[in-house]
C-alpha cells in the first residue's frame, strides 16, 4: 500500500469512532498537560531562585582573602597569586581590592576647602574591573588613563558637612531617603551642597611621623557616579574607586616613616575572582582552597538551593508521568479494542494481498496520531494555563497587551516557565508513548489468520 493510502484509512478509522478517539486523546493530553505544568512550575521556582541570589551578589565571583595565622607557609596573596589564578580554567576576569583602612583619609571640596568628607571608604582595583565585574553607573563614564581618575558611590555627596555652618545643622538630612516603607519612593529627594562630579575633590591623607601629624593632598578626578550596590562592596554606596596601582602609591607615601611601613608586606588584603560560569566556581574556589586560601562565594548557598529546587522538579514531573501513563494505558485499551471489533476487516485485507507490514505501520500510525495529536492538545493548554498562572502570580491588573507580554517574559518573576526544549519533549514523548501503547495491539493484530479473521462476526 502506498503511504497516502495508508494515511487517508488511518484518518478514515479514526473519524468513524470520533467519542472514542477524542477520549483517548484527551487521556493523552491531559497526561502530557500535567507533566509540561509539573516542569514549568519547577523551573519558574529555579529562576526566581537563581534571580534572588543574583540580587544577593554575583553568583560567579570568588572572594579570595589571607590565609589564616596558623598557616604560615602558604604564599603572600600578590602578583604571583593573580598570574596563577588567571591561568585556572574558566577564569576570566582577576583584580587585586585594596583597601585604605589603616590610614586616615578625608575628602575636602569647594572653594577654600569649604566642604570636608571626615571619612570615606577608599577602594583600588584594576582600571577595566568595574566593568568587568558588573558594577553599574548612574551618571558619567569609567576610569580613564590619568592620575586621580575615581568613580565615587551614589551617596558620596551627602557624606560632607559645610564647615560656615554651625554644629548639627552642617550635614544634608538624608532620613527621608532611609525611612521609607519598601517599594515606596521619596516625595523629593535630598539636594546635597554641591555636584560631586563637577567640583573639583582632593584626597586628604594624615599621618604621624615621629609625634608629628603630617598631610598630604591628592588631587582627583570624579568620572562617574555608581549605583549603590552592598553586594559589590560600600564603595559603591558611600565610597571611592581608585586604581589600584594609584592606591598602591598612595597608601606607600602615606606609611612611609610610621610602623606600618616596617613591617613585611602580607599581599593584597582581597583579591576577586571572575569565573566565566556558574558551573565552574565550584571547581575554580576548590582549586584556591587547596592553596590554602580563605575563599566565599554564593556558591555554598547556590548548591543547596538548586538541589532542592531540583528535587521538586523531579517530583512534579514524577506526579505528571503517572497522568501520562494512564493516558498510554488509555491508548492500548482503544487499540485493542478497535482490533476485536475490526478483525473481520484484517482478515479482508490480508485476503485481498495487503501486506503485514502494512497493517502493522496502519495500527502504529493511528496510535502515534493519537500521541501527536493529543500532544499539541496539551502544548496550546500548556501555554494557556501558565499564562494565567503568571498573570494571577502577577497579582497587576492588565491593561494593555505590552504589559502582558512582560508579564510573561521577565525572569525571576514567573511562576511557570515553557523552554522550548520543554515544549519539543513533551510532544517527542506524547508520539513516542502513542507508538508504544500501540505497539502490542499492532503485532497482535498481525498475527491473526487471515481465514479465522474472515469468519469471525
Amino acid at each position: 500500500m502506498k503511504k497516502l493510502d495508508l494515511m487517508a484509512m488511518c484518518r478514515q478509522n479514526l473519524m468513524r469512532r470520533k467519542g472514542r478517539t477524542f477520549l483517548t486523546v484527551l487521556g493523552v493530553m491531559i497526561g502530557a498537560c500535567a507533566i509540561i505544568i509539573m516542569v514549568s512550575i519547577g523551573i519558574g521556582m529555579k529562576e526566581s531562585q537563581e534571580k534572588m541570589l543574583s540580587e544577593m551578589g554575583d553568583l560567579t565571583i570568588i572572594n579570595v582573602n589571607p590565609p589564616p595565622a596558623n598557616m604560615k607557609k602558604v604564599p603572600a596573596m600578590d602578583a604571583n597569586l593573580l598570574r596563577t589564578i588567571r591561568g585556572m580554567p574558566g577564569v576570566v576576569f582577576v583584580t587585586p581590592k585594596l583597601t585604605a583602612e589603616d590610614v586616615t583619609l578625608k575628602v575636602v571640596a569647594g572653594k577654600d576647602k569649604r566642604y570636608v568628607c571626615d571619612y570615606v571608604t577608599v577602594v583600588g582595583m584594576q582600571r577595566n574591573a568595574p566593568v568587568k565585574l558588573g558594577y553599574k553607573l548612574i551618571e558619567g563614564g569609567q576610569l580613564k588613563e590619568r592620575k586621580g581618575s575615581v568613580l565615587l558611590g551614589e551617596n558620596f555627596a551627602y557624606l560632607f558637612r559645610d564647615t560656615k555652618r554651625p554644629e548639627g545643622r552642617n550635614m544634608v538630612d538624608t532620613s527621608s531617603m532611609y525611612m521609607m516603607e519598601e517599594g515606596q519612593q521619596a516625595a523629593e529627594t535630598p539636594t546635597p551642597y554641591f555636584d560631586p562630579l563637577k567640583t573639583p575633590l582632593e584626597l586628604v591623607v594624615e599621618t604621624t611621623v615621629n609625634g608629628k601629624t603630617q598631610t598630604k593632598s591628592y588631587p582627583l578626578k570624579p568620572e562617574g557616579k555608581l549605583k549603590e550596590d552592598y553586594a559589590k562592596g560600600g564603595e559603591t554606596a558611600d565610597g571611592m574607586l581608585l586604581f589600584d596601582e594609584e592606591l598602591s602609591r598612595i597608601l606607600t607615601e602615606a606609611r612611609r616613616g610610621t610602623e606600618a611601613a616596617n613591617r613585611k608586606s602580607k599581599g593584597y588584603p582581597q583579591v576577586i575572582v571572575k569565573v566565566k560560569d556558574v558551573s565552574r566556581v565550584a571547581e575554580v574556589e576548590n582549586q584556591i582552597k587547596q592553596m590554602g586560601y580563605v575563599t566565599n562565594s554564593m556558591e555554598s548557598i547556590r548548591k543547596p538551593m538548586e538541589k532542592e529546587a531540583q528535587e521538586k522538579q523531579m517530583m512534579l514531573g514524577g506526579l505528571g508521568a503517572i497522568s501520562l501513563l494512564v493516558a498510554a494505558l488509555g491508548i492500548t485499551n482503544t487499540m485493542i479494542m478497535s482490533i476485536s471489533e475490526r478483525t473481520r476487516e484484517i482478515g479482508i485485507m490480508k485476503a485481498l494481498g495487503c501486506k503485514i507490514d502494512d497493517i502493522r505501520t496502519l495500527f502504529l500510525l493511528e496510535a502515534g496520531s493519537i500521541g501527536l495529536i493529543g500532544g499539541f492538545a496539551a502544548i496550546a493548554t500548556s501555554l494557556l494555563i501558565s499564562s494565567i498562572l503568571n498573570v494571577v502570580q502577577s497579582k497587576k491588573t492588565l491593561e494593555s497587551v505590552e504589559q502582558l507580554m512582560q508579564i510573561l517574559t521577565t525572569p525571576g518573576s514567573r511562576m511557570s516557565v515553557i523552554p522550548l526544549w520543554l515544549i519539543g519533549f513533551s510532544l517527542v514523548f506524547s508520539v513516542f508513548i502513542g507508538l508504544f501503547s500501540g505497539f502490542h495491539p499492532a503485532n497482535k493484530a498481525v498475527r491473526i489468520p487471515a481465514l479465522e479473521a474472515i469468519k469471525s462476526e
